[in-house]
C-alpha cells in the first residue's frame, strides 16, 4: 500500500511538472484576531512538510479565546490540516493559496464547528531556515448548530501573522 501512495504522489508531481527539490520538513506558528460579532485570538502550532517549492501538506492545533458584548468569554480549540500551492514565488516572495479544514473544539461540547475554504498568504523568505507569512482574505464555510456560515475576508476569520522554521 505504501508503495502505491508512493507511486500516485510521484506521478502527481510529475503531472504538476515540478521536481522533488527541497523536501522540507517544517514547524510554526502564528497569531490571528478577528472580528465577528465578537472578537477572537487565536493562536496556532505548525507542522508540514514541503515536498518542492509549489506543493506543501501541513497540520496545526491550536487555542481560541473568544470574547463576546456581553463580557463572556468562551476558550477552545481547534485542529487542522491543509494543502499549500505556491502559484507565484521569487528568492524572497511567496504567494501561497491554501485549502484548510479545521475542527473547533470546546470542552463541553466536544466539536464545537467545523471550518472548510481557502485563504490566501504572502510568505517571506528571510533565510534558508525562516520564513515569516501573513494569512489574509478567506474564504469559507463554517459549520455550525446544523447551519452553514460564510467566512469571507478579514471580517470572516481573521488576519494571521506567522513564523515557519525549515529544517
Amino acid at each position: 500500500m505504501k508503495k502505491i501512495v508512493l507511486i500516485l504522489a510521484l506521478a502527481v508531481l510529475s503531472m504538476t511538472g515540478q521536481r522533488l527539490s527541497a523536501q522540507t520538513p517544517y514547524v510554526g506558528g502564528s497569531l490571528t484576531l478577528a472580528y465577528v460579532d465578537y472578537f477572537k485570538f487565536d493562536q496556532h502550532f505548525y507542522g508540514g512538510y514541503e515536498f518542492n517549492d509549489k506543493w506543501a501538506v501541513g497540520g496545526g492545533l491550536g487555542l481560541d479565546v473568544s470574547t463576546y458584548g456581553n463580557g463572556h468569554g468562551v476558550v477552545g480549540g481547534f485542529m487542522g490540516a491543509y494543502v499549500r500551492f505556491t502559484p507565484w514565488h521569487n528568492n524572497l516572495i511567496y504567494t501561497d493559496i491554501k485549502w484548510r479544514t479545521e475542527l473547533l473544539l470546546q470542552d463541553a461540547v466536544g466539536v464545537a464547528a467545523a471550518d472548510v475554504g481557502f485563504v490566501g498568504s504572502l510568505r517571506f523568505r528571510i533565510n534558508r531556515h525562516f520564513d515569516v507569512f501573513a494569512d489574509f482574505i478567506p474564504v469559507g464555510v463554517r459549520f455550525y448548530d446544523d447551519e452553514a456560515f460564510p467566512l469571507i475576508g478579514i471580517l470572516g476569520n481573521g488576519c494571521s501573522l506567522g513564523v515557519h522554521y525549515r529544517f
